[in-house]
C-alpha cells in the first residue's frame, strides 16, 4: 500500500502540508491557553504535543530560508512581520492533528517498510542510483536533527500520508468549473497597439543645480548605501577536489551496465491509435470493413469520433496500460493496423503510424559523465572524513587562513558584500560560494565570531566576517551622474505617460488606430489570437497582455513596454473557442484542478479535526522562542 502512496506523494500529497499553512491561529480559539510558566511544549493537539525543540528547529530553518530568498538575515521582529511564527506553528499543529488522528485510527509503518521507504527515496541516493549514506547524513545535518529524530519524523510523515490519501481519492471536477476555466484560459483577443519609445520625448536638458538638488533630496533613499561586510571564505566541495583520473574504466563500466536500461537508453516510441468497441460483434464488423479496403481514419469518422479521441500519442510501451494492446502496438510495422485485440476494456483495433527506435548511449559517450559523478562521490566521502578533522582544528584555535593552508584549500576575501549578495559597486557577485545561504549567514554573524560550516553542493563553506560598514545616506557628489541620469529618465517617463494617455483616450472614443498612429508618427501594430498565457516579447510585454483583457471590445489601455517604452492598445476582437466536455487536451488541467480541490477538502478536514481535538498553545514558551516581541 505504501508503495502506491509513495508514487502519489510526488504530486499533491507531497505538497499537502505546505498547502495547509493557511490553517492558522483563527481556529485555535476552541481551547484555552497555558499561561505564566515555561515548559518544553509549545502546543498540544488532542493527546499529541508540539515540542519546543521541534518548533525552535523549524522556526530557525524558516528564518534561514526567508533570509536566502530576500538576501539578508531575518531578525525575530522581521520574522513576525512576515508571519513566520504563525506559519511554522500552523504547520506543526496541522501535523500534530493528523498524527493524533492517525494514532487513534491505529495507523502505522513497520520498521521494515520504513527502511525500504528510506532506501528507495531519491533524496538519499548517490550517483549510482543506490542508497548513499553520505547523502542521507547530509540531509539530516541540513535539517538540524539527529539521525534518530530524522527517522522518527519520516515515520510520522509516512503515517500522515496514509491518512491524507485515504481521505481524498480521485476528485471529480464539476463540468461547469471546467467550462469556466476553459473559457478563461482559452479566450483570444485581437489587439492593435502603438509602441511609444523614449526618443519620442525629445531631448531632455541637464537639470539645473536647484532641480538636481531638489530631485536628489526627494529620492535620497534611492541612493542610500547599504550595510557592507568584508568576509573571508573557504570552500570544500566535491567538484573542487574530485579527480576523474582516479576512476578506472572498469569502475565506470559497472555503473554503466547497472543503469543501461534506466538511464542510458531512450526506449522505443510509437504513434499509437486505438478504437475500443462495445462488443466482439461490433469489432468483427469493423475488422471486416478494414479488410474490404476501408481505412482506419474512415472507420474513426464512421463512428463519430475525432482523431484526438483515438490517438494515444507518441508513447513508450510502458505507458500503455493494457498489456495486450501494448503487445499489439509494439508488434506492428509502421503505418499498419492490427487485428482484433481482446483488451481489458473491450475489443480493440490498434494502428501504428510512426516508429522512433530506441536510442542507446554508448559507454564512450557517457564515460566522462560517469567518471565525474563517481569522482565527486569519492570526494564527498573524503569531505565527510575531513570535516570533523577541520572542525577539531578550528575548535583548537586554528584560523581560517591556517585551515586553508593546511588542507590545500583556497581562501578568498570579498571586501564588500551587501545583504543581497552585491559588491560595493552594486554588481552581483558571480560564483559566490554558498550563494544566498552564505550571504544570509554572513549578515547573522559579526567580526570575531566563529561560525558554523554551511552545507553546500555536497560539501561545506567556512567563513569569517572581517569588517562591517554601517548603512548610510550617500551625498550628492558621490552619485551625481547617477542622479542626473535618473532625473532625465523621470522626465522622459512623464512626457511619455502624458502622450500615451492622450492617444488612449482617442482610441477609447473610437478613433481608428491607423489615424492615431499617423498623427503620433508611429507604426501601428497588431497581435492576433492573444491569450492570457501568450508569451511576452520585446514589443508586446506581459503588462500589455494583461491590460488587453481589462475590458470589452473597443477597450483601450496603456501599459509599460520594454526598454522604458509605453504601449497604447485597443481591443479589436474577442473569440472564445467552443468547450467540449472530456476533451483530451483538458485532461492534465482537470487532474491539476482535481488536486487543488482535494487540497481544499483536506484543509477543511484539518480545521474540523483541530476543533474536535482541541488545541492549547503555551504562549509563554512561544514568546520566548520567537524573541518575545509582539503577539505571535
Amino acid at each position: 500500500m505504501l508503495d502506491a502512496l509513495r508514487k502519489g506523494a510526488g504530486g499533491w500529497v507531497a505538497q499537502l502540508f505546505i498547502a495547509l499553512l493557511v490553517v492558522s491561529f483563527a481556529v485555535w480559539g476552541v481551547s484555552g491557553f497555558f499561561t505564566g510558566f515555561y515548559s518544553d511544549t509549545v502546543a498540544t493537539v488532542g493527546k499529541t504535543d508540539v515540542s519546543a525543540r521541534d518548533f525552535a528547529r523549524e522556526y530557525d530553518l524558516a528564518k534561514r530560508r526567508l533570509g536566502q530568498q530576500i538576501g539578508q538575515a531575518v531578525t525575530d521582529q522581521q520574522a513576525q512581520l512576515f508571519g513566520i511564527p504563525a506559519q511554522v506553528l500552523g504547520r506543526l499543529v496541522t501535523e500534530a492533528a493528523l498524527s493524533d488522528e492517525a494514532n487513534t485510527l491505529g495507523l502505522g509503518v513497520s520498521g521494515d517498510m520504513l527502511a525500504k521507504q528510506i532506501k528507495d527515496d531519491p533524496s538519499f541516493q548517490g550517483p549510482t542510483g543506490a542508497f548513499d549514506r553520505n547523502s542521507f547524513i547530509q540531509v539530516i545535518n541540513n535539517a538540524g536533527m539527529t539521525e534518530d529524530q530524522f527517522v522518527s519524523q519520516l515515520q510520522k510523515s509516512y503515517v500522515r500520508q496514509q491518512l491524507a490519501s485515504a481521505l481524498v481519492g480521485e476528485v471529480e471536477v464539476p463540468d461547469s468549473y471546467m467550462r469556466a476555466y476553459h473559457d478563461y484560459t482559452n479566450e483570444e483577443r485581437d489587439i492593435g497597439y502603438l509602441v511609444l519609445t523614449p526618443e519620442m520625448a525629445g531631448t531632455i536638458p541637464d537639470p539645473t543645480e536647484t532641480e538636481l538638488t531638489t530631485f536628489f533630496n526627494e529620492h535620497k533613499s534611492d541612493w542610500r548605501a547599504p550595510e557592507f561586510r568584508s568576509v573571508n571564505v573557504v570552500r570544500m566541495i566535491p567538484a573542487d577536489i574530485a579527480n576523474v583520473d582516479d576512476i578506472s574504466d572498469d569502475e565506470a563500466r559497472k555503473v554503466y551496465d547497472s543503469q543501461l536500461e534506466s538511464r542510458f537508453t531512450a526506449p522505443e516510441k510509437r504513434q499509437v491509435g486505438q478504437i475500443v468497441f462495445k462488443d466482439m460483434a461490433e469489432a468483427t464488423e469493423a475488422a471486416s470493413a478494414l479488410a474490404d479496403g476501408k481505412t482506419f481514419d474512415e472507420l474513426v469518422a464512421d463512428r463519430g469520433l475525432k482523431p484526438g479521441d483515438v490517438d494515444l500519442g507518441l508513447i513508450t510501451r510502458d505507458k500503455i496500460l493494457d498489456p495486450k494492446v501494448a503487445e499489439a502496438a509494439f508488434s506492428l510495422d509502421a503505418n499498419s493496423v492490427s487485428g482484433i485485440v481482446e483488451g481489458q476494456f473491450g475489443p480493440v483495433i490498434v494502428r501504428v503510424t510512426t516508429i522512433e527506435p530506441a536510442v542507446v548511449q554508448s559507454f564512450d559517450e557517457v564515460k566522462g559523465t560517469i567518471k565525474k559523478e563517481l569522482a565527486e562521490a569519492h570526494a564527498a566521502q573524503e569531505i565527510a572524513d575531513q570535516f570533523d578533522v577541520i572542525e577539531d582544528a578550528r575548535a583548537g584555535g586554528a584560523t581560517l587562513s591556517e585551515v586553508a593552508a593546511n588542507y590545500g584549500l583556497d581562501l578568498v576575501n570579498y571586501s564588500a558584500i551587501d545583504g543581497t549578495g552585491k559588491d560595493g559597486d552594486g554588481n552581483e557577485i558571480k560564483d559566490l560560494p554558498g550563494g544566498r545561504a552564505l550571504v544570509s549567514e554572513v549578515f547573522q554573524s559579526d567580526v570575531g565570531l566563529e561560525n558554523n560550516a554551511i552545507p553546500v553542493e555536497g560539501g561545506y563553506v567556512w567563513f569569517e566576517v572581517t569588517a562591517v560598514s554601517a548603512e548610510r545616506d550617500r551625498e550628492l557628489p558621490e552619485v551625481r551622474e547617477k542622479v542626473i541620469a535618473a532625473f532625465k529618465k523621470a522626465q522622459v517617463d512623464e512626457k511619455l505617460t502624458k502622450l500615451a494617455a492622450d492617444l488612449r483616450d482617442r482610441l477609447a472614443q473610437g478613433d481608428a488606430i491607423d489615424t492615431v498612429a499617423a498623427d503620433a508618427g508611429v507604426e501601428p501594430r497588431t497581435a492576433a489570437a492573444v491569450k492570457r498565457t501568450t508569451e511576452a516579447n520585446d514589443k508586446l510585454t506581459t503588462a500589455a497582455i494583461q491590460q488587453a483583457f481589462g475590458g470589452p471590445k473597443g477597450y483601450a489601455a496603456v501599459a509599460e513596454g520594454a526598454d522604458e517604452s509605453k504601449i497604447v492598445l485597443v481591443v479589436e476582437g474577442i473569440t472564445v473557442p467552443p468547450y467540449f466536455s472530456g476533451a483530451p487536451d483538458m485532461a492534465e488541467t482537470e487532474q491539476r484542478l482535481s488536486n487543488d480541490i482535494a487540497n481544499d477538502f483536506l484543509q477543511q478536514y484539518v480545521a474540523q479535526l483541530q476543533q474536535k481535538l482541541g488545541i492549547a498553545v503555551n504562549q509563554v514558551t512561544l514568546q520566548q522562542l520567537i524573541g518575545g516581541a509582539g503577539s505571535g
